[in-house]
């Protein structure tokens, strides 16, 4: 609960269109997305090659002092699980149902809500019928009937996996033939078919984006140890194998300083993780020197050339070959660009916004995760996921316009929980809720026992935590090992290499002018933008200040139910991310 004065919130029938159109529309520059790029690219670097370790906290220090945006003081959270209903809450009278029982429960007395706020967080479906709740009771007697109390704030787990379903949407191509290149081909090439990409679990979804995404950093760093140092690695040394090579000791990059190796960084973002990228490869503007280099010529390294030597060699004369065409192209190359290097820039540019979120949420940024939110209000938009969209502005409008400085302090100190009270272990409340909804579905039948019964709703709702946590110290007592959700280290290794192989045979990291795809994956972020600025954002505006519903329901995504994917955070230690052991604390 936050003591607010509730006169510093404006209403929205107040809020002027024309005066929200300028900063609603403002997006970050260049440095705020760089400089936290250029930092997770280094992550990546260190986390592969040994050899980089001395730059470890230099590279740490980005993160925790330069870079920071709103880094939440460390704590142990207070969780406090309260009774089990069986309320609908996808329905406005059940959402309002459920809102009543929790101030029941917390014995709030209805009259001391004049100067009080509670924030109300769930996903996308639930913050929606709340808003919808607020609009209703607009004109009843009393704060408390008209729910002035009420402030809802969208979560981020269910978001982030909806942004990893628009990734998968977007970039998901069924021709696999020679030739075309992207997610789906990468998928198979490391032999993970069998992911559904529609339902797009969120585990195996997660380690896919980052695998893929680690691979390609890596690849880039290679092609820039090539050309900085006129050695290139032969074909039978794995990119693993290659890479720790050039900055071994007798290596040819052994006094890499760590501002030469933030340079490389930046050169790696600004090649493929930029708007700006993409649209260099469309062949629209002239390639720049400074930034790619020399563009590749559609020559290769003979394989009879490779050396057996563990080490960098002299590059060889290269000679030159065909390039085999897709048949369908339905996207026209008139430019001449690269279509597959677009398409791939568009990947590397979404996923690490993917990555980001992750990582800042799971160090407790919270400022950092509002930086990728400021982009996802237009991507959402773009990529044809209107609910988040909507949401998205409501939220922009809120901290642009309603809340005071201290409510936007509060909400963000309080938007993350972390159990356990370690570091690199912080989490969003809808993840904590669906962990204990997990645990209560799984180990009480609904069928043999009511939510409202008192069995179900006292002797269990109350004491999930301490449930949960009895599960996670339980197998230790005897010993045994539990299984977390993280694919093991050599399962990853030969990933990276095999995709690291395919990258580097095919040139796919390097421009080719008139290399044909069929198929192109366009800027997600630029189509929402000119949708918003085309009279998109005005519809929104007259609908919210008119008290109207926002968009038209979509499902919500659900958790699956197979034995072994509980929802499990993503946390990160030493700068690497990993998905295992749901720890709630003592």
């Amino acid at each position: 609960m936050l003591a607010y004065d509730q006169g510093c919130k404006l209403s929205h029938g107040i809020v002027v269109y024309l005066a929200k159109i300028p900063k609603v529309l403002k997006v970050a520059g260049r440095p705020v997305t760089y400089s936290i790029g250029a930092a997770t690219i280094l992550r990546i670097w260190l986390k592969y090659v040994p050899s980089l370790s001395p730059h470890r906290a230099a590279v740490e220090e980005l993160f925790a002092v330069k870079h920071s945006k709103h880094r939440l003081r460390l704590r142990k959270s207070k969780i406090h699980t309260l009774r089990a209903t069986n309320i609908d809450e996808s329905t406005t009278v059940g959402a309002a149902s459920v809102l009543r029982n929790l101030l029941a429960q917390l014995f709030i007395a209805p009259a001391s809500l004049i100067n009080w706020m509670i924030m109300l967080c769930g996903d996308q479906l639930t913050i929606d019928r709340i808003r919808k709740i607020i609009r209703y009771t607009f004109k009843c007697d009393t704060p408390h009937e008209q729910h002035k109390w009420a402030l809802p704030i969208i979560q981020l787990w269910h978001m982030k996996w909806a942004w990893q379903k628009t990734i998968f949407r977007l970039h998901w191509h069924s021709d696999l033939a020679k030739g075309t290149f992207g997610l789906h081909h990468d998928i198979v090439l490391i032999e993970r078919e069998k992911f559904n990409h529609e339902k797009c679990d969120f585990y195996p979804a997660h380690h896919i984006l980052e695998d893929r995404f680690e691979s390609l950093v890596l690849d880039a760093l290679r092609l820039l140890c090539e050309q900085h140092t006129d050695l290139v690695t032969p074909s039978d040394i794995m990119l693993l194998d290659a890479l720790p090579m050039y900055f071994a000791s007798d290596g040819p990059l052994s006094s890499c300083t760590f501002e030469q190796l933030h340079e490389f960084a930046v050169t790696v973002y600004d090649r493929y993780m930029c708007a700006a990228a993409a649209d260099d490869a469309s062949g629209h503007l002239t390639q720049r020197s400074s930034i790619y280099g020399e563009p590749w010529s559609g020559e290769v390294v003979p394989e009879e050339t490779e050396s057996a030597t563990p080490a960098p060699v002299r590059l060889a004369k290269k000679k030159k070959r065909s390039r085999t065409t897709a048949a369908a192209q339905p996207a026209r190359n008139f430019s001449n660009g690269d279509q597959a290097l677009v398409t791939l820039c568009n990947f590397m540019r979404v996923t690490l916004w993917y990555m980001e979120l992750c990582a800042s949420i799971a160090e407790g940024d919270i400022g950092r995760s509002f930086e990728v939110i400021k982009l996802l209000r237009f991507s959402f938009w773009g990529a044809g996921s209107t609910n988040y969209g909507n949401e998205l502005l409501e939220l922009a409008c809120n901290f642009l316009y309603e809340f005071s400085e201290d409510l936007k302090t509060a909400v963000l100190n309080n938007y993350l929980a972390n159990p356990s009270g370690r570091i690199g272990h912080w989490l969003e409340l809808d993840l904590l809720q669906e962990h204990f909804n997990f645990w209560i579905k799984r180990l009480f039948n609904a069928k043999s026992h009511d939510f409202d019964g008192q069995h179900l709703s006292e002797a269990v709702g109350l004491n999930i935590a301490g449930i949960s946590k009895l599960r996670e110290t339980f197998p230790g007592l005897f010993g045994l090992k539990r299984n977390g959700q993280r694919h093991t280290d050599a399962s990853t290794i030969h990933d990276i290499n095999q995709l690291g192989n395919h990258f580097r045979k095919n040139h796919v990291l390097e421009y080719e002018g008139g290399r044909n795809q069929p198929y192109v994956v366009p800027n997600e972020w630029g189509l929402g933008y000119a949708k918003l600025l085309n009279g998109q954002l005005k519809i929104f505006i007259d609908r919210t200040t008119g008290g109207q519903s926002v968009a038209a329901d979509e499902p919500e995504p659900v958790l699956s139910a197979e034995p072994g994917f509980p929802a499990a955070p993503v946390t990160v230690s030493e700068g690497i991310l990993d998905v295992g052991e749901f720890i709630t604390g003592g």
